[in-house]
């Protein structure tokens, strides 16, 4: 019976070096208009990202999953393509990304490893071709543009959008998240938004944002309260420490959240309350009963180097849309909040630790523990990094869960990271 799994992992070895076949070329971007005296200028380039991910483990065998399953392969390619124009008051910037994936076979959930979903969102400007096993995506990701009058700016189109202080978890982060595996962050999905910043100073702003979109995203252009946020922002910084608060409406929810940073010299301190008001109309939350208590979401979380090249980023965390009870657990996997990638975790209260150690200048090894402490389970990650050349960098690195498998009998969860398979990555980055 055996036999037959020596096919899959051969498709998995196939697709892995499929996905190292672009091997990306040293370059910089290139600024072809540049004047200083006007402080104008005009930018191009492109990212260049091969990807390569297999997930193996329990999970993905019967009676979970059909043994052809085990394991699931991915190669990936994406080339984004970017332009920036600036001038002293405004800038246009355009990012596009052409995205090439082959997967060992037609696979659903696993596959959303190592890259988070996009944003509700309302211009059509997707195009995608799938197939079971090939799938070619081109998606204007960023286009916006900003103009900036005194200490005002006003930013419009599809842009990233981040709040928030965690590390690993965030309270409110709400419209637009990575998700927890995520390999590359350096590019935020974008979202269609209007935003306005007023900053009288560098320690003081004010935003004002509407991000507009439909839940359902297949693209119709139609723009729904279901999909879209409306919130404001405002920060005061400080010699030593910064506070913030947040307010509004997030698809139907009332939202308000308070954060904040305090510098000790050795170690930074950071957290972030918010507090959630769910409506009949919003995302599914399995859990939330009472629509008139709000839901209280929380992290707290240091950093600080015990050494020079090390660095620990502790922090612990507790999800007031999660359950303390292992039997809710699949209904809040299959939840709209769930499935949208707003919420990353479906138990209560968490705790982990980020950590970045510097080898050399040029390689770096890293890693996170994410905990479930009530289950208790944990997904442990560990890498390395290494720049090969100026503007080249390769990823290697890993994902190991820990906790009770799922019980098939019962068709209930016994873990949340009992839940997970193995997932390992590979990525090779250029910048042109």
């Amino acid at each position: 019976m055996r036999r037959e799994s020596s096919r899959p992992w051969g498709v998995a070895v196939g697709a892995v070096l499929a996905s190292l076949v672009v091997a990306p070329a040293t370059a910089s971007a290139w600024v072809i208009d540049e004047d200083e005296l006007e402080e104008t200028s005009t930018t191009v380039g492109a990212v260049m990202r091969s990807f390569a991910f297999v997930l193996a483990g329990d999970v993905l065998e019967p009676p979970y999953l059909p043994e052809s399953e085990n394991p699931t392969a991915m190669g990936l390619f994406d080339a984004r393509l970017y332009f920036e124009h600036r001038a002293s008051r405004w800038k246009i910037v355009a990012h596009e990304q052409l995205t090439l994936r082959l997967s060992s076979h037609a696979a659903g959930g696993p596959l959303s490893f190592g890259r988070g979903l996009r944003p509700p969102r309302w211009l059509p400007l997707t195009f995608s071709y799938d197939r079971p096993t090939l799938d070619l995506v081109s998606d204007l990701d960023w286009l916006y543009g900003s103009y900036s009058v005194g200490p005002v700016t006003f930013t419009v189109g599809r842009q990233p959008i981040t709040f928030g202080r965690g590390t690993l978890w965030r309270t409110t982060d709400r419209i637009s998240t990575f998700a927890l595996t995520e390999v590359d962050r350096s590019y935020k999905p974008g979202a269609d938004a209007i935003r306005i910043d007023i900053d009288p100073s560098d320690s003081t702003s004010l935003s004002l944002l509407a991000a507009v979109g439909e839940r359902e995203s297949d693209l119709d252009g139609q723009i729904s309260l279901g999909g879209s946020s409306f919130v404001a922002r405002f920060r005061q910084g400080w010699d030593g420490g910064e506070i913030g608060a947040t307010g509004g409406f997030v698809r139907y929810d009332g939202l308000v959240g308070v954060d904040g940073l305090l510098d000790f010299g050795s170690f930074d301190l950071y957290g972030e309350v918010a507090a959630t008001w769910v409506t009949d109309r919003s995302l599914s939350t399995p859990v939330v009963t009472d629509h008139g208590i709000p839901v209280m979401s929380a992290v707290l979380g240091a950093t600080f180097k015990p050494v020079g090249a090390l660095t620990l980023t502790p922090e612990v965390a507790y999800n007031g849309f999660g359950s303390f009870d292992p039997g809710d657990y699949l209904a809040i996997f299959a939840s709209q909040r769930v499935g949208i990638g707003e919420q990353l975790g479906v138990g209560r209260l968490y705790a982990g630790l980020n950590q970045i150690f510097e080898i050399t200048p040029l390689t770096h090894l890293f890693g996170a523990t994410m905990l479930n402490l009530h289950d208790p389970s944990g997904l442990f990650l560990v890498g390395i990094d290494r720049d090969l050349a100026e503007n080249v960098r390769a990823v290697l690195g890993g994902y190991a869960p820990v906790g009770r498998r799922p019980d098939v009998r019962a068709l209930s969860a016994q873990s949340e990271y009992g839940n997970y398979p193995y997932f390992f990555f590979f990525e090779l980055k250029a910048t042109l």
